[in-house]
Order: structure tokens, then C-alpha cells, then sequence
């Protein structure tokens, strides 16, 4: 069969791909090794490359394919509504399959639209070749089955993506690639959960340290790999594992430094394992710090405190670690008072690099309930959940423009002025895309 593999990801644009903002989907990547190996042929198209839509439109008209594959995150629905649509308009013959966390998460609103022949929900290693097989006598909605043994299966495809994505980090070198050690969360983050555990289920499945090693092996022999990031939910929380990576990554003389992320709270408890893991190549650590409210952490059910961020801050100081730090403001409930107590803490934990975002109820979460339930949500457009510094108007009660300048304040004088002027130029503009994350001063 002839598979056309499309990715919006139109989150910070049309055109953004050669901006930096080339980060890899690992499901399409996978997919992609999954069709291949069955022996039908794929077509990519990344629409962040395209410069506007009348490409994309292009794209679809000269390219041959019976059926399109369109990967669905929340902030990409409005975008997979509007290629489903051109690929109809084409030929209604056309068969259009949406897959990922929106459809998984938001079933019945997907199925709503009637260019979306088939909805894949949840995980597609085990399922999609069999559907495959018997297209035509396969039910409109498909729940995939979990892949329970992740070493079994098939390394992403990075043909997609050769050159390998830019470093959220300035001082780790391309080629980059990111790479994903397990699937599941065993934490309760409300702005995060129940959502993970509906898609990959209630338990953590982590691939073995020799398949990781393989297959950062396989990127350093195939694709001149200098650097990596482990893009798992928190790559520390099972400390055997961590020191057996450790090790075996020394043994088999792989240099290359990584990133990773972790928490305050294991930080604290194993500052031994964040020693082993800087002499393994860890140079950058993100922590999601999230506020500087103990009363908001509890109300998030982060299961951390202020106390216990900075003291992480500190160790990973003192051993070397750099700090990419992620925290938000805009959340219900939460005070003009508590937002400047975040900026408070952030300026003392001065991390190498700053990632403020405004909070945003994602679909599926505990936070995305009560916000509903509460009648709080302003979004009405699927672009309304990016979470860029430079967003507006998610939920009621919070005055944006305090966020706004909470913000700029955590980013310190010299990047904070330049948020300020990006935002000016934002409204000025009716809107700007770009999100700012920059080291603090």
C-alpha cells in the first residue's frame, strides 16, 4: 500500500522547521519503521517546512498515495480537520487515518469529523500491521494494543530526520538526536494526569539499558551522533537502571555527553546518582520546578516543595550540572503573590537556561477537568493550547498581562526586555508564534 505519513505539527508555524524547531516524533518515526518493514512504501511530510498551506495543498495534489496517515496532538487538530479536507477534495476515494494522544484522548470529538475515516487510539506497534492487512473490513475506531516487551520492537526511523534536531542546550553539538527509554509516568502531576496513564497505561515499561545502548550506538555509527537528550517523563526514577546505564554506557566507550530529566525530589534523596550520571556524560538536567507556591505544588500534587527545588538547584551546581528549568504561571487559583514568589525562587535558583510557560488545561488531565467543571476555559481553537510565553487567554480569573510580566521578570533584565519587545510586537502584530526560553541573567 501507498502510505503518506504526514506530521502537522504546526505549533510554532509554517516555516519553523529550518527555525530550530525540528524536535523528532518519535510515534511517526516509529510508524514509519513499522510500515517499512511490512513492505509498503511512505511518503513524509513535515509540515513545518512547508511556507504555507498552498504548499501543503501542493504536496498532497502530486503526491500518490491510498492512504494518509496524520499524527494528532491536541494543538494540531484544527490543522489535521483542514488536511483531511484537501485530501477528500482530491479524491473521496482517499482513505484519511488520524492517530495520537488527541484522538486517543479525545475519541468522540475526533470522530466527530467526518474526513477521518479511521481513529488508531492509543499505541500502534502491535495492531496497526494487521489493520493493514484488512482495511476495508476494519471498524472506524481502533484501539490499539499495548506493546508490552519494549525491546521487541523497531528503532524510529531516522531517514525521516538524518541531520538529527537542534540541542535545547547551546553547548551540547549537532548532529542531536533525542531518544525515549520508556513509556508511562509513576508520578500524579494534575496539569499532566490521568492523561499519560490513559495512553500508555498505569505502569512504567522501560526499555533495557543494552537496547538503549544499541540503538545510541547505531545513531553514533550511522548518523555521526555527538549528543543526545533521554526524553523520557523522568529518566531517573528506577536508580538500578540509572547506575546500569551509567556503567555500561562507560564500557562501551560511548563520550558522548546528554540531557535528561529528572526531579527536585529524587535530586535530593540520590545526589550520588546525579554524580554518577555527570561521569557517565550528563551535562544538562530539566527540572520541572513549576512554582514557588508550596500551597500551588500541593495543589498540583507535584509531591515536591520549594525547599526541595532549591536544594537540587544546589547540588546539581555543585557537581556541574546545568539546569534547564521549566515552571508556569496562570494557573487556577493561583495568586498575584505566588506567581512573584515563583519568580523569587527562580532568580535564586539561576538556571543556565529558562523555560516559563503559561499554563494551559490539557485535554485528559485532572487540571483540564476542573477547569471544564468549574466553567474556567477560554480556548476555543485548537491553536489556543500552545503554552509559549506569548500566550493568552486559556482559562478565566487570571489577568495575562501580570503572566506576562511575571514572566519576563523570571528571565531576568536583559531577556526579560527582549520578551517584552517580542510581546509588544505581538500584539502589535495580532499575535506572534514564537515562544521565549532563554538563559537567565
Amino acid at each position: 500500500m501507498r502510505i503518506f505519513l504526514i506530521y502537522p505539527g504546526l505549533v510554532e508555524g509554517f516555516d519553523s522547521y529550518r527555525k530550530g524547531h525540528d524536535w523528532f516524533n518519535h510515534g511517526v518515526g516509529i510508524i514509519s519503521s513499522i510500515l517499512k518493514r511490512e513492505g509498503h512504501s511512505v511518503e513524509y511530510l513535515d509540515c513545518r517546512r512547508m511556507k504555507g498551506w498552498s504548499e501543503v495543498d501542493k504536496t498532497i495534489d502530486v503526491t500518490p498515495f491510498d492512504l494518509a496517515m496524520i499524527s494528532v496532538a491536541t494543538v494540531d487538530f484544527d490543522p489535521a480537520k483542514r488536511i483531511a479536507r484537501k485530501i477528500k477534495q482530491k479524491d473521496r476515494s482517499l482513505k484519511v487515518m488520524v492517530g495520537g494522544p488527541h484522538p486517543t484522548l479525545m475519541t468522540e470529538e475526533t470522530a466527530t469529523v467526518a474526513d477521518f475515516d479511521y481513529i488508531f487510539t492509543h499505541e500502534s506497534e502491535v495492531t496497526l500491521p494487521s489493520v493493514l492487512k484488512n482495511l476495508s473490513d476494519t471498524p472506524r475506531v481502533i484501539k490499539g494494543a499495548m506493546p508490552k516487551v519494549l525491546d521487541e520492537l523497531l528503532f524510529v526511523d531516522r531517514s525521516l530526520a538524518p541531520e538529527g534536531e537542534t540541542p535545547w542546550f547551546h553547548d551540547l553539538a549537532k548532529p542531536y538526536f533525542a531518544i525515549t527509554a520508556s513509556r508511562g509516568c509513576l508520578y500524579q502531576c494534575t496539569f499532566c494526569q490521568p492523561a499519560e496513564r490513559a495512553v500508555f497505561g498505569n505502569t512504567v515499561r522501560k526499555r533495557s539499558v543494552d537496547n538503549i545502548l544499541d540503538e545510541l550506538t547505531a545513531l553514533a555509527d550511522h548518523y555521526g551522533m555527538r549528543s543526545f537528550m533521554i526524553h523520557d517523563d523522568c529518566f531517573t526514577q528506577y536508580y538500578p537502571w540509572v547506575e546500569e546505564f551509567c556503567k555500561k554506557k562507560q564500557r562501551r566507550g560511548l563520550t558522548q555527553p546528554f540531557a535528561c530529566q529528572s526531579r527536585a525530589d529524587i535530586i535530593c534523596r540520590r545526589p550520588d546518582l546525579m554524580q554518577r550520571l555527570y561521569d557517565a556524560g550528563l551535562r544538562w538536567v530539566l527540572i520541572g520546578f513549576e512554582s514557588g507556591s508550596d500551597r500551588v505544588l500541593a495543589f498540583l500534587k507535584k509531591n515536591t516543595t520549594v525547599s526541595q527545588n532549591l536544594e537540587a538547584a544546589h547540588i546539581c551546581k555543585r557537581i556541574g550540572i546545568k539546569i534547564f528549568a521549566n515552571y508556569m504561571f496562570g494557573l487556577p487559583t493561583e495568586t498575584k503573590e505566588e506567581m512573584s514568589a515563583t519568580v523569587k525562587m527562580i532568580r535564586a535558583i539561576k538556571p543556565e537556561h529558562c523555560s516559563p510557560s503559561v499554563f494551559t488545561p490539557a485535554p485528559g488531565s485532572e487540571l483540564y477537568e476542573y477547569c471544564r467543571d468549574s466553567g474556567l476555559i477560554l480556548i476555543t481553537s485548537s491553536e489556543g493550547y500552545r503554552r509559549s510565553s506569548d500566550s493568552t487567554g486559556k482559562i478565566k480569573g487570571v489577568d495575562y498581562r501580570y503572566v506576562q510580566s511575571m514572566i519576563c521578570r523570571s528571565l531576568g533584565p536583559v531577556r526579560g526586555m527582549y520578551l517584552r519587545l517580542l510581546l509588544l510586537k505581538g500584539r502589535m502584530t495580532r499575535g506572534s508564534r514564537r515562544p521565549v526560553q532563554g538563559h537567565s541573567d
